[in-house]
């Protein structure tokens, strides 16, 4: 019988409708008359029940397309607000214009005064890397082969009193530390404890000095800085907390001079003169500062720099990474300002778009996630082509 109903219900619509299509009112009774023993009390009942069921279907649908079209809105809204919050609030001071003088086969000196040694150097292989456009954070990598900033370090290495009577530890020290630096392929630039400069791997090539690491500018996103930045680094170490550079006088006014030269022969915004504590991530954890030097220290005022601690860290704000008690520790207070922008624009963003601070995260870490295994892909493609086994 209920199925008999169901059969009922279906087809009494199809009987309605092909009745009042016929126009002879004896012929439409007739045809009636023949159907009457499907159209019992009961079928009113199911004919309600079946255009109830449609009227649902349609609400449904309905309703389904405005929460698909509101999550979807949601999401491209996310997408693009969040990489906004990187942007600079004021221009960029431009470079000192900065020529070569002089050039011999052990140094280089520049117009502002810079000397450079270049007894040191050794070639790694030339710098190619992915950048990821700023307005389409989702899309693929665009190749580029320029220094795209400057990532400042200091050495965590042996340090001895910087006085006269320490002249020959300070200076076996530094040749070490010269050593060794060069095997590893450490720096683009090393500046000792005397103010000098050398540089290690040449401006053209990329240098091992960044590892996992996170920057933006207004343009684009950058993942893993030692094939994007120049690393320059000084004969120095951090403390937790440290506020006041520990580095000589010499070291910084060295420093200012070659900044000065780096920024303009290419053109490099302040804007991207960080410090590696700025950039450095750990992506197995999802957290920020697996390196803290130069965290709260660095004199950006005196290298004619903006104070760029003030700035979010775009880790936290483009791709969804966290802090620890750890970094809090080492951060002191001016790079914890740069964390507590970027976790208040991550707040507003989430509001905004209406979900959850978790939920937006989630996202960010999954652009990061695939960001990070196509910047892998053409770093694994680069060293198969300059494999001379190959």
């Amino acid at each position: 019988m209920g199925c008999r109903r169901l059969s009922q219900a279906i087809c009494w619509p199809w009987i309605e409708w092909f009745a009042r299509r016929i126009d002879d009112p004896v012929a439409r009774l007739q045809y009636l008359q023949k159907v009457r023993p499907l159209a019992f009390p009961q079928m009113r009942r199911w004919r309600a029940i079946w255009q109830l069921s449609m009227a649902a279907l349609v609400l449904l649908a309905v309703l389904g397309s405005f929460f698909l079209t509101r999550a979807s809105a949601r999401v491209k809204t996310v997408a693009a607000e969040v990489p906004k919050t990187h942007l600079s609030e004021k221009p960029a001071s431009p470079a000192a214009k900065v020529w070569l003088v002089d050039k011999t086969a052990e140094s280089e000196t520049y117009s502002n005064g810079l000397r450079i040694d270049t007894r040191y150097m050794v070639a790694n292989h030339p710098r190619s890397y992915l950048a990821f456009p700023v307005d389409r954070p989702d899309s693929s990598g665009v190749r580029r082969n320029q220094p795209a900033g400057i990532v400042f370090h200091t050495t965590e290495s042996r340090q001895a009193p910087f006085e006269a009577s320490e002249n020959r530890t300070l200076k076996r020290i530094g040749e070490s530390l010269l050593d060794y630096v060069r095997r590893k392929y450490a720096y683009h630039f090393l500046i000792d404890r005397f103010g000098r400069v050398y540089s290690i791997v040449p401006e053209t090539d990329a240098a091992n000095h960044a590892g996992f690491s996170v920057w933006a500018d207004d343009t684009w996103f950058y993942l893993n800085l030692n094939e994007s930045f120049l690393g320059v680094s000084f004969e120095a170490r951090t403390e937790p907390g440290q506020v006041e550079p520990s580095v000589s006088a010499a070291q910084v006014r060295s420093a200012a001079m070659l900044t000065e030269m780096l920024r303009d022969h290419y053109d490099l915004s302040p804007w991207n003169c960080v410090t590696h504590a700025q950039v450095s991530v750990n992506p197995d954890n999802m957290r920020v500062g697996f390196h803290t030097d130069w965290a709260s220290s660095f004199p950006f005022a005196q290298l004619g720099l903006p104070d760029n601690y003030a700035r979010p860290l775009p880790a936290l704000t483009a791709f969804g990474f966290e802090y620890d008690a750890t970094f809090l520790r080492w951060a002191g207070t001016r790079l914890y300002g740069g964390v507590e922008l970027a976790e208040g624009q991550l707040s507003r963003a989430a509001a905004a778009s209406g979900v959850t601070e978790e939920a937006l995260r989630k996202m960010l870490r999954k652009r990061y996630s695939q960001h990070l295994a196509e910047v892998r892909r053409v770093d694994a493609r680069s060293e198969e082509s300059e494999d001379p086994d190959q």
